[in-house]
């Protein structure tokens, strides 16, 4: 890519100029949820795919192009590892920007997705935000791996309580930077989040392949790793 890791950017560059990387190819944005495994990365990585990630993907792929992280306690917690990282540190965080130089863009609630350069939508997560940003890179085309968007049936966030299975890949975050939603979980489903997908669907500004095995997102079309 053309600038370097740190700098605040001006968000319209890039609209107006794609990183080269981006251009023309198949983005993979991958999330944190349980289903994701090295096997499906290796698959993308084997298809020349472009790699991207949020918060903890960082530790498990040495070759992510660009990763993405909303909540500074993260950036906190996780600095004296992922400074290390060669990816394009980003995050619509603007004290994270400030106390470790990351790339900053704006954010705000909305559904879809935002064709403005200057602002992302953040979709209550890293993941969508991750989305609307590749988006805003250039891709051509996006990848989803690790977007399950449920927990386990018995998960009940008012009580903290997990449930049967884990809620992400790599087992749970350190305590103080676990989050508990509940209002809108039903049998483990993210149904708010799920919308908001849809509503990005609904837009068809740009294809989506749902990679993700037993995702609860049916708003995209679905197809393992392997097959695309």
């Amino acid at each position: 890519m053309s600038h370097q890791p740190g700098t605040l950017l001006s968000p319209s560059s890039l609209a107006q100029q794609p990183p080269a990387a981006f251009s023309h190819k198949t983005v993979v944005c991958i999330g944190t949820g349980p289903s994701l495994t090295l096997e499906q990365v290796e698959t993308a990585r084997q298809r020349g795919f472009v790699l991207t990630g949020c918060n903890n993907v960082f530790l498990d792929v040495p070759d992510l192009a660009v990763l993405y992280g909303c909540n500074f306690a993260w950036w906190c917690e996780y600095w004296g590892l992922v400074h290390k990282h060669p990816a394009e540190k980003w995050s619509s965080n603007w004290d994270a920007h400030q106390m470790f130089g990351i790339n900053w863009i704006s954010e705000k609630n909305a559904p879809g997705l935002s064709t403005d350069p200057t602002v992302i939508h953040h979709g209550h997560g890293s993941g969508f935000s991750l989305v609307n940003l590749v988006y805003l890179m250039g891709a051509e085309r996006i990848v989803l791996l690790g977007y399950d968007l449920r927990y386990s049936s018995d998960y009940d966030g008012r009580s903290c309580k997990i449930g049967s299975g884990p809620r992400h890949y790599f087992g749970e975050y350190p305590e103080g930077l676990r989050h508990w939603p509940s209002v809108h979980v039903r049998g483990g489903v993210h149904t708010e989040l799920c919308e908001l997908y849809r509503s990005v669907a609904d837009q068809d500004l740009i294809e989506v392949i749902n990679c993700t095995p037993d995702s609860a997102l049916d708003c995209f079309q679905r197809m393992s790793i392997e097959s695309v």
